[in-house]
């Protein structure tokens, strides 16, 4: 990079870094063109000269394989959350269950508590979605109100669906330790495979610099 491009280099990368962090497209050359008031010629020149300085000179190659967006992360990050999903909600449906061995023959917990048990983590797991995905304005208000309003709920279906996810291991003789570890281990893999797709569908596009 010459001297006589650093500056404009410094802005151009400023406006890629914002618009990363903001989760918005990265901005093309026309963009950049009216932002900086360059010329077309010289932000498609600075560009190109970015393009290299995407990866750091201390990263690997594994590490640049497994950046976000490449094909493999986004299967496992599928699977993780498809897989985490699945299985809380089995084992919060399960837990209406746990009473059988003290009913009579042939009882059951009825199809509402079932639901019921349901709700919880699907609440969890749409309120992290809406958390993480929705691109919320500035201010304090819609602070307040995600993490806030939308924080309760979360946490609050966190609570409920763990002390689900923990009468069922201890209704299978788990140890105390694996039945207060197991919950966060199923509703923990759900929530961060689910931001590895929001950081996945972020990932400012390798194109956008060309």
């Amino acid at each position: 990079m010459t001297a006589t491009n650093g500056d404009l280099a410094l802005r151009i990368r400023q406006a890629l870094d914002e618009a990363l962090a903001q989760g918005r497209p990265a901005p093309g050359r026309p963009t950049l063109v009216r932002l900086t008031g360059a010329t077309d010629h010289a932000v498609r020149k600075v560009l190109a000269e970015l393009a290299p300085d995407d990866t750091s000179p201390g990263e690997t190659a594994i590490q640049r394989q497994s950046a976000p967006g490449t094909a493999g992360g986004l299967l496992v990050a599928w699977a993780g959350f498809v897989f985490g999903s699945i299985m809380s909600i089995a084992a919060n449906v399960l837990s209406t269950w746990l009473p059988a061995q003290h009913q009579p023959a042939g009882w059951s917990p009825g199809l509402a508590p079932q639901i019921g048990a349901a709700v919880w983590p699907i609440g969890l797991l749409l309120s992290i979605e809406v958390l993480s995905r929705v691109r919320w304005p500035r201010g304090w208000f819609w602070i307040l109100a995600r993490f806030g309003g939308i924080g309760v709920v979360a946490l609050g279906s966190a609570i409920i669906s763990y002390g689900h996810l923990r009468d069922v291991l201890i209704a299978w003789h788990y140890e105390p330790l694996a039945a207060a570890v197991g919950p966060l281990v199923l509703d923990g893999l759900m929530v961060i495979s689910g931001f590895a797709l929001l950081a996945i569908s972020r990932a400012k596009p390798t194109a956008a610099l060309t």
